[in-house]
């Protein structure tokens, strides 16, 4: 049984003339992997996608589709990314799912193309549950054009979780994230080198992040989501958890897709790196 359990399309990002595997459930379940965790992997996607070349290490399963999810993703200088939606895979559902993944220490929601239209997360009996808002916050023009939407359904999708994981750029125009704390005890607004804010019932927290040359920032909400998830079970400390994802999303920008994806040594090393930083005055906690 994997521990912690990513439920999302994976998906073909491209980039230049290059194919690069993306999408949320790719990105924080081969964290989770590097992070010293087992991992798994509920997704649907086409021929294309091979779990063992594509996801190694992850254990897999696949709803057969036609075609796997396919974006085009590129990047102002100020890091806000055009998307568009090139071909989608099928919905996501707990058809043929083992029940031996049911149970896992950790499970993370991922959805990019609104493959979880009201999933069931009460049939998972997790330590913890997270999910990430930019599937749901998003919507596609008919010529494949990602535009942010708001989010009608948001009590629905988020019964359950406890953790919910969202970048400045996905809000729409005049919604806070505070207000999610209706839904979920726990909402982390990530704004990439400027930081995070952590957000839960009794407290708002600004707390630093690493600031590392972005080579390629795609995936690293989705590694600051896994990352978060494996040491919040592990330490029970939201705001520990939020450095500790924040250095390992410090890695993975470093290097296209998944290829800079630090294990557990570096994002400690990264850790004592950044409160020296803190401690020196470079920001201020």
């Amino acid at each position: 049984m994997p521990r912690l359990l990513t439920v999302g399309h994976v998906t073909w990002d491209k980039r230049g003339r290059d194919d690069v595997l993306g999408g949320s459930a790719s990105y924080a379940s081969l964290t989770a992997r590097k992070l010293g965790w087992e991992a798994g992997t509920l997704t649907s996607a086409g021929p294309d996608f091979d779990p063992a070349r594509d996801l190694a290490g992850v254990e897999v399963f696949v709803e057969p589709a036609p075609t796997t999810t396919r974006f085009q993703n590129d990047y102002d200088a100020r890091g806000t990314r055009r998307q568009a939606l090139i071909a989608r895979a099928g919905d996501i559902d707990l058809t043929g799912l083992p029940d031996r993944w049911r149970n896992p220490d950790a499970l993370l929601l991922g959805p990019v193309a609104g493959e979880l239209d009201a999933f069931p997360v009460s049939a998972f009996e997790a330590g913890g549950v997270g999910a990430i808002a930019q599937g749901w916050l998003r919507e596609v023009a008919a010529d494949g054009t990602v535009s942010a939407r708001d989010w009608p359904t948001a009590a629905r999708d988020l019964a359950g979780v406890h953790a919910l994981f969202l970048s400045e750029f996905d809000l729409p125009r005049g919604r806070g994230a505070r207000e999610f704390l209706q839904f979920v005890p726990i909402v982390v607004l990530t704004r990439g080198w400027e930081g995070v804010t952590l957000f839960t019932h009794d407290a708002a927290r600004d707390i630093p992040s690493l600031p590392r040359q972005e080579v390629d920032p795609t995936g690293a909400g989705d590694v600051f989501a896994a990352a978060f998830l494996v040491r919040y079970h592990e330490i029970g400390d939201p705001e520990d958890a939020c450095a500790f994802a924040a250095c390992a999303a410090s890695c993975v920008v470093e290097g296209i897709g998944t290829s800079a994806l630090g294990d557990r040594a570096e994002v400690i090393r990264r850790m004592e790196m950044r409160q020296r930083l803190v401690e020196e005055g470079e920001w201020d906690e």
